[in-house]
């Protein structure tokens, strides 16, 4: 992402933005994800499909998103409630493309 001049007017912004997206809906998409980049965030599609996880990085096409994946082992007991122990995780990474996120929920 490499800076570019702005051109301001006396009303508003003119010209298209230093992401190359103009006034396009995916520049405040964009924004969301970068004000929530490294954050525990619940990433909604607009196939209605939602994933909680990190966003790893943004950039103008795709948002690499990080899910983590708890492996969990059932403790041998005789108590009927099992109990359960983390062994381990490992994180499921995946790339959506920008114009697929829906909206960004910070705060679940």
């Amino acid at each position: 992402m490499y800076p570019q001049p702005h051109q301001f007017s006396g009303s508003g912004h003119s010209g298209q933005s230093p992401l190359g997206m103009g006034r396009s809906p995916f520049k405040k998409i964009y924004k969301t994800c970068m004000k929530n980049k490294n954050q525990h965030v619940q990433l909604m599609l607009i196939d209605g499909m939602t994933y909680t996880g990190f966003i790893e990085h943004v950039d103008q096409q795709n948002v690499y998103f990080a899910i983590p994946y708890v492996e969990n082992q059932k403790e041998e007991t005789r108590n009927p409630e099992a109990q359960y122990h983390v062994t381990g995780y490992q994180l499921y990474r995946c790339m959506f493309p920008l114009q697929a996120v829906a909206g960004v929920n910070g705060a679940f």
